[in-house]
């Protein structure tokens, strides 16, 4: 693995190089630092902490985006290297990274894959101050912070935008390298999606900080190239339907056959997650019906109207 470094964005808004986009703010008054998310694990946050350590500052608190476990996977790592850390996340996303067993009933449209007692070690890590889920400012010590709510991919996702009028805006978008290889994008709510995409698009910001795609000074071809994936996934899902009414199953299959995904169960029950939110946004523009058929969701095409 390369050696991670610290990017400048823009005065004192970093970025960490590499796979995950954790930020780095530094309060130079204060000497200490603040982390936007917490990567995978506690291998990616220790080299982070070397890194910023070898600067002279030492972490005074993590903010979290949302709550994935990429993304706050370092958390428990950071608390035992700094006992008086604060840990920010809105009470959505507070829930998740408390209880990580949880995710998949949020994520995946499948059961637990750990139980509950293996989540003990995270207690230690517990979320400390709740950060508000509408647009705001919070503090951290003396260092002003806002808070822009992206819904869409996650439950109270939010952006975190620093003094220097950087945006670390989790998944709200995904960098090309997502995009090239990933035609199903991961959003729970079409709607709130693309109302964060306007929202983003409006900002007059300095940049821009993808958790995956890391620093952009625009995002607008970004957005553009999100809203054709989606609006050819709708189409794809529209026509398929029109042609053969389906069940969820049936569609999920056809989807796991058109993108070739593996069969295992976390790739299932991302793409089950992922459908319900396009079929649910067909119904309500009413390009599809749904109903129970002999114990059975199928969804069809609409009755014609004379």
């Amino acid at each position: 693995m390369d050696r991670l470094k610290l990017v400048e964005v823009a005065g004192n808004s970093y970025v960490v190089s590499g796979k995950y986009g954790i930020g780095v703010y530094f309060d130079r008054s204060s000497k200490t630092a603040v982390c936007i998310d917490s990567g995978p694990n506690a291998t990616v946050i220790e080299e982070v902490c070397t890194r910023i350590s070898e600067r002279g500052y030492q972490i005074l608190a993590v903010v979290h985006t949302h709550g994935h476990a990429v993304n706050y996977g370092g958390n428990l790592y950071l608390k035992k290297r700094f006992p008086d850390l604060r840990i920010y996340a809105t009470h959505l996303a507070s829930y998740l990274i408390e209880n990580p067993h949880l995710e998949p009933f949020f994520d995946a449209g499948g059961g637990p894959d750990t139980k509950p007692d293996q989540n003990k070690e995270n207690a230690r890590a517990r979320v400390t101050d709740y950060l508000p889920s509408t647009d705001g400012i919070f503090h951290i010590h003396t260092i002003p912070f806002k808070i822009a709510s992206l819904p869409g991919h996650s439950p109270g996702m939010v952006g975190i935008i620093t003094p220097d009028h950087v945006i670390y805006c989790g998944d709200a978008l995904f960098g090309p390298k997502t995009l090239n290889k990933q035609g199903l994008l991961f959003f729970n709510d079409l709607r709130a999606a693309r109302r964060s995409f306007k929202k983003l698009s409006m900002m007059k910001l300095n940049a821009y900080v993808l958790y995956h795609g890391g620093p952009y000074r625009t995002v607008t071809g970004l957005i553009n190239k999100h809203l054709t994936l989606m609006k050819d996934t709708s189409a794809f899902l529209e026509a398929w339907i029109h042609e053969q009414p389906s069940t969820l199953e049936q569609v999920v299959q056809k989807v796991m056959k058109k993108y070739e995904f593996e069969d295992d169960l976390h790739r299932y029950g991302l793409t089950t997650s992922i459908i319900r939110s396009y079929l649910k946004e067909l119904q309500q523009e009413n390009r599809i019906v749904a109903k129970v058929d002999n114990g059975l969701l199928l969804f069809s095409k609409p009755a014609e109207t004379t």
